[in-house]
């Protein structure tokens, strides 16, 4: 046998063995990244002279490019976690951190910077103009944070891009339709489409379901863990109903203003 022959049988032996070694270790663990995370985080409400505590020292860490669920019985406290969490209020004790940096303490210009450039926000109800089409009221956002004259300057870029979000989302044949006709899944994922237009890396989704029948539920989450996939968003939902926080990574239970162990 030639060394080269010999080499090549010891090299192809070693490789086996190897391989061998690496298929009997344990794989490597999956590190990922906290994208949004609350410390001993209290809110309460005043009714007159009475005090409503809500949230009584929530902890939790949401990772990076994941769908996580917020799941409670009405009253809870989990749409009040979420309203906290896109800044549109204030915790009375504890902090809210996202991407490592604290931001319930911004000025109120820098709250509204985060949430027009990192998060886009769903609620419960649609709040789709009912004068302007389905491709209109996904624009309405560059609209207005841009004003008309830089609008009208990237107005075709931004066409494009509303255009490409709305056959993501299913609605590619309903771009001149009015929200009067459109049902109730179509105007859900209109509102959806509308809040990727500033292409977001967070998605905060108040109650998308709680309008909708089982069908156009399914509909609407079926969209979500494909925006999910397709945009590598991380979603942060709500809901009062488990059986739709199935599909999802993380879910997180509230009770009574607290996180259930």
């Amino acid at each position: 046998m030639s060394k080269f022959s010999m080499a090549a049988q010891q090299a192809a032996s070693n490789a086996q063995s190897n391989a061998q070694s690496d298929a009997s270790r344990p794989p490597l663990s999956v590190v990922r990244k906290t994208a949004m995370a609350t410390h001993g985080l209290k809110k309460s409400y005043h009714k007159g002279k009475l005090e409503v505590p809500v949230l009584k020292g929530v902890d939790i860490e949401i990772e990076e490019a994941r769908f996580t669920t917020i799941v409670g019985q009405s009253g809870s406290g989990k749409s009040t976690l979420l309203h906290l969490l896109a800044t549109l209020d204030a915790p009375d004790d504890g902090e809210i951190h996202y991407n490592d940096q604290r931001i319930d303490n911004l000025p109120a210009r820098k709250k509204e910077t985060l949430r027009n450039q990192e998060f886009g926000l769903i609620f419960q109800f649609y709040h789709l103009l009912p004068e302007l089409t389905t491709l209109e009221n996904v624009l309405v956002p560059r609209m207005v944070q841009d004003g008309v004259f830089r609008y009208l300057g990237n107005r075709r870029k931004y066409r494009q891009t509303a255009t490409e979000i709305l056959e993501l989302v299913g609605l590619g044949h309903r771009l001149t339709h009015k929200p009067s006709e459109l049902s109730g899944g179509e105007m859900q994922r209109t509102a959806i489409a509308r809040a990727l237009i500033s292409n977001p890396r967070v998605l905060l989704a108040d109650e998308p379901t709680g309008n909708l029948d089982e069908e156009n539920g399914s509909e609407v989450m079926n969209t979500l863990q494909l925006l999910r996939r397709e945009k590598n968003l991380t979603i942060v939902m709500v809901t009062h109903d488990a059986g739709m926080a199935r599909d999802s990574d993380q879910i997180i239970r509230l009770v009574n203003g607290k996180v259930a162990s």
